[in-house]
């Protein structure tokens, strides 16, 4: 059996896949820290404040306040959420190419950490809305990766066995839940690395 022949459904991270976030110096500003930036995001993707402003549990304000309670910041409320909000900096040169390049035979969804503060610019400003078929923003869902509940969430809503999912995500952590779910996933950062795994599972439009 070819290697592509089970993929029904292409399914994308957003945040160092499509979206430019910026390098780590941005994430040290904000969680008060050094080091590499695998260490930095399994700080992010670890923190429990972080997790409920995804979940769409607490409101901005109350993230802010506390995330910065937790990481021992003394920097302003206000200045954190508009350096919060303008996180994202916006698609990377090619971003919406790639999405449009998946042959129509293939479901494009997007599974995605974010929050009320991005969810409208990736929308409206980045021009995301209508180029997928289904979303599973965590903030909407009320799971985060890398738990499984989320990837559990999107198999049940999209009717399909893991097996059919092809998942790319920069995070290694939600990686591993994927793939020990018995999703196809594969960690990619940028435009580039995302294209060579969709190529290599032959999903894309020559």
């Amino acid at each position: 059996m070819k290697q592509e022949s089970t993929i029904r459904v292409v399914l994308f991270d957003l945040g160092n896949v499509l979206v430019d976030l910026g390098d780590v110096s941005e994430m040290h500003r904000m969680l008060n820290t050094e080091g590499e930036e695998s260490d930095v995001w399994l700080k992010w993707l670890s923190s429990p404040t972080v997790a409920a402003f995804d979940s769409g549990k607490i409101s901005f304000d109350k993230f802010a306040k506390d995330l910065l309670a937790e990481v021992g910041s003394n920097i302003d409320k206000d200045v954190f959420k508009a350096s919060f909000k303008a996180w994202p900096r916006g698609l990377f040169d090619g971003a919406l190419e790639l999405v449009a390049a998946v042959k129509p035979e293939y479901h494009r969804a997007i599974l995605s950490n974010t929050n009320a503060a991005h969810w409208p610019r990736l929308m409206d400003e980045m021009a995301l809305a209508g180029k997928f078929h289904s979303y599973y923003a965590s903030h909407q869902v009320g799971f985060v990766k890398p738990d499984a509940a989320i990837y559990h969430h999107v198999i049940e809503s999209l009717k399909v066995s893991p097996d059919q999912i092809l998942f790319i995500d920069d995070n290694q952590v939600n990686i591993d839940t994927a793939c020990a779910l018995g999703m196809k996933a594969h960690r990619v950062k940028g435009i580039e690395q995302a294209r060579q795994v969709l190529e290599q599972y032959k999903v894309l439009s020559s």
